[in-house]
């Protein structure tokens, strides 16, 4: 267990579709008995679409303006009980204001995994928009060239999860957050 995180600081997670953000984070919560926020969740919750929806109807450009809009609401409205673990969407590192807003909530962590594991991990997955009738492979490894520098450039911490189980990862977390706040 981590001592309380700062006032409005969270552990917030990014990585790429398939990476373990949401199982991660979930895990985190409950060991630190801190609220889980999945951004792509609350947008759902916001917009009344599930996130396939929203990129079919709305577009992605538009789901990405819904994601700035959220993370300026999180890092605008901190209080001492805003404290949490922050699952985000893969693409959020995609606009800048993004890299820089995430980094202002608390300690980033980029879950990295590596393109064998995240095509088993997405092998079945019914909500992934950006790989609707595409070939699975060349599209990950495609996300990954271009997403990788931008994880690199936001994260304050890089975790290798591939071969881990989530306790391990967690508990690698909570280590590296309780050296991040001291």
């Amino acid at each position: 267990m981590i001592p309380p995180l700062p006032d409005g600081r969270s552990i917030v997670l990014i990585g790429l579709m398939g990476c373990g953000k949401s199982t991660v984070g979930r895990e985190l919560s409950r060991a630190t008995g801190l609220p889980f926020l999945d951004t792509d969740l609350l947008i759902e919750d916001q917009v009344g679409m599930e996130i396939p929806r929203i990129f079919a109807e709305l577009g992605e450009s538009r789901f990405r303006a819904l994601e700035v809009a959220l993370l300026n609401y999180l890092r605008d409205h901190p209080s001492p009980r805003s404290s949490g673990i922050i699952s985000t969407g893969g693409g959020i590192v995609l606009r800048p204001e993004n890299r820089d807003t995430l980094r202002s909530l608390g300690f980033v962590v980029w879950l990295d995994v590596d393109l064998p594991n995240l095509l088993s991990r997405t092998a079945r997955a019914q909500n992934r928009p950006l790989l609707y009738g595409q070939d699975r492979e060349s599209r990950l490894r495609q996300l990954l060239g271009a997403r990788s520098p931008l994880y690199a450039q936001t994260a304050h911490f890089r975790i290798n999860s591939s071969e881990l189980k989530v306790a391990q990862v967690v508990d690698i977390i909570l280590q590296q957050t309780h050296s991040f706040f001291s």
